[in-house]
Formats: C-alpha cells, sequence, structure tokens
C-alpha cells in the first residue's frame, strides 16, 4: 500500500470538497481573501491514495473523538 499522501496545510483553507472522476479523487480546497479574491489547490489522488488517506482520517477521526 502506498504512503499517505502528504498534504502542506500551512495556509488554511476557507473551503474544502471532494469530487470524483474515473481513477482518481480530487481534493479541491479554496482559501477567500478578505478582498474579495481566492485561492485554488487541487490535489489529485489515485484510488490507493485516496483509501490511505481515508485510513489515516479514521485514525485521527478516532484520536480527536477519544480526547474531547
Amino acid at each position: 500500500m502506498p504512503d499517505a499522501p502528504f498534504l502542506d496545510l500551512n495556509t488554511e483553507a476557507s473551503v474544502i470538497s471532494v469530487q470524483a472522476v474515473p481513477g482518481a479523487v480530487f481534493l479541491r480546497l479554496k482559501r477567500d481573501h478578505s478582498d474579495g479574491s481566492a485561492r485554488r489547490m487541487f490535489v489529485e489522488l489515485t484510488i490507493a491514495e485516496a483509501l490511505v488517506l481515508r485510513q489515516e482520517l479514521d485514525y485521527v477521526i478516532g484520536i480527536a473523538r477519544a480526547t474531547e
């Protein structure tokens, strides 16, 4: 199984969404700026990478819930 994809989130996204296309999953990140402009970033993941990311998310969600 491939390593989990690394996302550099040093800047905060205002909106995060996902989109499926044949054979891949896109993470769509958007940061709205106070001047009305926006910066967009797209991360393409293979299905295998998306599955690893899902496992990582499940794991950290469990930690977050346990520490509430």
